[in-house]
Order: structure tokens, then C-alpha cells, then sequence
């Protein structure tokens, strides 16, 4: 079920917003305002297939089990093997739906494993990765590593813990939120901020729908054919990388919203991360809860920038090649974290008082030079296609050989709304993006409004298209 589908927003959003309000009565977050929260999100799970929630409970279950052995044991080695039964655990869940496929074709001794799985949770010949697990094992992994390291004590009630995770307006795609900044909401709950909360709801779903789907029409320009010249190599790229950001930032902003509705402060995902000067910046602005995870999770673990010279430029690599596996199945997600963790070691050698001396327009536009080459990697299905669209984005396989101008006149909606979506750079980043995280942000009645009329139009505009699932749910 996704956020932008009517049955979601005409039925199951009212009907969860209703359940809130009823069971929140006192203006307390109680036990039944928490179950309210928790079925609700297995519902909405639920409708895809109901098995994926057995998975997500058994997973968390595990997980919570193990860390109950660290809170209440002061062996070290108690606490120990709590923490690595507990990653063991996680980890074990998210390889083995996430990487099945993958491994069978690189193992075809291991199909009779995947061929148990298909009546339950496959597709044709294919084993669906249930949604959001990659998100929820991320979290209950951060719950642990965090009991581990003292920053949660016992008591921790089973309830505050499922309802921590399985809310459902992040439980598909984040943001990662840790359990220290949920615990304290539920202590001192703000309460239903509905008129905010579908504000800040209403602008992803315009950033969505608006915009980040049109620059889908473009993708095959460069992802849809053989060799594609220069102008289609480029057409492609550009769509995919504005593609990319909208479409994430818009379910960002849309997961907040909601999330401000049931009474709850999620952080900022991006800001305004095309605008970063150097690779480092990008990751600090692009993903934040997930760079921000990996950050204290892997990249501290391995030991941080506490290091020699060489073994922090190692843990870089290391923690960015991670990042790309965690994207998905495949070699080329695999090349892309490498890339991504070479041009940052790359920059720590090269030093920031160095970067100094290069104009600042310079370092942005070649920083966004390397992002768009790297998300053609990310995109690209194989490592043949990727070369394809790198060697017509120099004009190796032509200028305009095969791109067709008269192709975009069979979208002009599209095209002009693409076209529109480049102000977002100027107008919606400009006053989304400040200093005051967007949940801390009352928006004017009148801009309350505008939203609400654009929402409108959008909803009926997506209507009357075809539905584009968010780009992240497959991750």
C-alpha cells in the first residue's frame, strides 16, 4: 500500500487517525494509543502479504530477546554474546531475503531453499524482498548496539519497543530513527499535530507526484536502450538523479507528515544535498538518518578517524561498501559504495585546506559531477549497461544519433512539470531547508491552504497516471 494511493488516503490514513484520536482521548499516549499505532501498522503491512509480518516479528522478537540479555547481565561476556546473537540475528534476516536471489544465481545448489520460498513470499521465479526490512532490522540493530554501549537501561517495555518500530509512516522506507529519541516522545508525547502534520504531508505528496514522477518519463532515454547517444545518455542521467531525490525526499517529508500526526518528531532526511561541495558534505545532507547511522554504527565500530592515516581512509571504504550492499543485490551496488568510499578516502588525502583555494561554484558542480556518474552505476542493471551510458555521456556513441526531440512532445505534461521541478532548487529547498527542522516549523494559514489546493490538483493528476512506486521501497 503506498502512501500515495487512494485506499490509503481515502480509507486506511482516516480510519488510523481515528483509532489515534479515540484511544488518546486523555491526551495521553497510553497503552492503548500504542496498540492503536502498532495494529494499524501490521494492517497496512499486511496488505502486501501477511507472512512479511511473521518475518518483521520474528526479527525484532530476536532482537529484543538478546538485548534483554545485555540490560539485565553485567558479565561482560554475557553482554557480549547478547550483542553478537543479536547482529548475528539481524543480519542473518536481511541476507537472506535481500540477497537469495542473488546468491542462487551465483549458487544455483542453493535453489531448492528458494524454491521452498516461492509459494510464500515469491513472485513468478522471483522471491519479493518484504518491505522495509533493510529500514526495521537497521533499527532494532541500532536498539542493541546502543543497550550495548549504555545509552539504554532497563526497564524497556516489549510495547514502547514494537511501537518504536512499527510505525507505520517510516516502516517502509525510514527515516532510521534510534530508541533514545523515541523513548523520550513517548514520555512527554505532543499530542495529534494534524493540521501541521498533513501540511509538511501535502508538500511530499506534491514533490512526489508533481515532480519526482515526471522525471521518470526520461529515465529510458538513457536506461531503455542499447547506446544511447550523448543527449539520450545525459536526458537519462539527469532525469534519474532528480528522479531519485525527489521521489525520496517527497516520502520523506510525506513519512514526517504523518508522523506528525500521530504526535511524533522525525528528523530531517535531506537538505539540500545536490548543493554540497565535496562528497563528504553529500552524505552529511543525502540520507541523513542512514549516513548518520552508519556513521556511529560501522564506521566508529571499525574504529573512526582515531586511526593512522591509511586505516581511516580503509574504514571509509569499508563502511561506504557496506552502504552499497545495503542498497541491494547486486555487483553493481557493490561498485557503486565502492566508488563512493574511494572518492571520499580521495578527499581526506587531498584535505580540506586545500579544497579551500577552488571556488566554491567549482567544487559544487564537480561534486555533482561525480554523484550523476555514480547514480548511473546505481541504476544501471549491469556493469555492460553502465558502461553503454558512461560512453554516451561523452559522446562516445554520438551526439544525437538516435535521440528523437519529438519524443518529449508525447509527454508535455510531463516535460513541462520536469522543467518546474528544477525550482525546487530555488523555492521549496530554499524555505524547507533552514537552520529549524521542518517538525519545529508552524506554517502560515494561508500557505496551509496553498498546500492543500496544489495537494488537490496533484492527487487528481496522479489519478489520471500511471502509479510509480517509491524508489527506496525496493531497498
Amino acid at each position: 500500500m503506498l502512501f500515495t494511493d487512494p485506499l490509503f488516503l481515502f480509507y486506511f490514513l482516516p480510519l488510523a487517525l481515528l483509532a489515534l484520536r479515540i484511544c488518546a482521548f486523555s491526551g495521553r499516549f497510553t497503552t492503548a494509543a500504542k496498540l492503536a499505532i502498532i495494529a494499524s501498522t501490521l494492517v497496512f503491512y499486511a496488505y502486501g502479504n501477511w507472512l512479511w509480518c511473521g518475518v518483521f516479528l520474528l526479527v525484532i522478537g530476536g532482537t529484543y530477546s538478546c538485548t534483554l540479555l545485555i540490560l539485565k547481565s553485567q558479565h561482560p561476556v554475557a553482554r557480549l554474546v547478547g550483542l553478537w546473537s543479536a547482529v548475528v540475528w539481524g543480519v542473518a534476516a536481511l541476507g537472506f531475503f535481500k540477497y537469495l536471489n542473488w546468491l542462487v544465481d551465483l549458487c544455483p545448489s542453493l535453489s531448492p531453499v528458494k524454491d521452498t520460498l516461492l509459494p510464500y513470499f515469491g513472485n513468478k521465479n522471483h522471491i519479493v524482498l518484504p518491505p522495509g526490512i533493510s529500514f526495521y532490522v537497521f533499527e532494532a540493530l541500532s536498539f542493541t548496539i546502543d543497550a550495548y554501549r549504555g545509552r539504554i537501561v532497563a526497564p524497556v517495555r516489549w510495547l514502547n519497543y514494537l511501537c518504536f518500530i512499527a510505525m507505520f509512516p517510516r516502516f517502509i522506507a525510514g527515516p532510521i530513527v534510534r530508541y533514545v529519541d523515541m523513548a523520550e516522545q513517548f514520555t512527554a508525547w505532543r499530542h495529534m499535530q494534524l493540521s501541521q502534520g498533513l501540511s509538511v504531508f501535502s508538500l511530499g505528496f506534491i514533490i512526489k507526484s508533481l515532480l519526482a514522477d515526471q522525471y521518470a518519463v526520461f529515465v529510458p532515454y538513457a536506461f531503455g536502450v542499447q547506446q544511447p547517444d550523448f543527449l539520450q545518455a545525459w536526458t537519462g542521467a539527469l532525469a534519474y538523479t532528480m528522479q531519485l531525490y525527489l521521489d525520496f525526499w517527497g516520502y520523506s517529508l510525506m513519512a514526517t507528515g504523518l508522523g506528525l500526526c500521530l504526535g511524533f518528531r522525525f528528523p530531517d532526511n535531506f537538505r539540500a544535498p545536490y548543493r554540497a561541495a565535496s562528497i563528504g558534505e553529500f552524505w552529511r545532507r543525502w540520507h541523513i538518518s542512514l549516513s548518520q547511522w552508519l556513521r556511529d554504527y560501522v564506521y566508529i565500530s571499525l574504529g573512526g578517524n582515531r586511526c593512522a592515516d591509511w586505516r581511516v581512509s580503509f574504514n571509509l571504504f569499508i563502511t561506504m561498501l557496506l552502504a552499497g550492499l545495503w542498497h541491494g543485490a547486486n555487483f553493481t551496488f557493490v561498485a557503486w559504495g565502492a566508488y563512493h568510499g574511494t572518492l571520499l578516502a580521495i578527499e581526506r588525502q587531498i584535505g580540506e585546506q586545500r579544497r579551500k583555494h577552488i571556488p566554491l561554484w567549482l567544487q559544487q558542480a564537480f561534486t555533482l559531477l561525480f554523484i550523476i556518474a555514480g547514480w548511473v552505476l546505481f541504476r544501471a542493471n549491469t556493469f555492460g549497461q553502465a558502461a553503454e551510458i558512461f560512453k554516451g555521456m561523452l559522446g562516445m556513441n554520438g551526439f544525437a544519433v538516435k535521440f528523437n526531440p519529438l519524443l518529449a512532445l508525447k509527454h508535455i505534461p510531463a516535460l513541462f512539470l520536469a522543467l518546474a521541478g528544477l525550482l525546487v532548487f530555488r523555492i521549496i529547498e530554499n524555505y524547507v531547508v533552514t537552520d529549524l527542522p521542518i517538525t519545529q516549523r508552524n506554517f502560515a494559514p494561508s500557505l496551509n491552504f496553498l498546500l492543500f489546493g496544489i495537494f488537490i490538483f496533484a492527487l487528481l493528476f496522479s489519478l489520471s497516471s500511471r502509479e510509480i512506486p517509491f524508489l527506496y521501497f525496493q531497498f
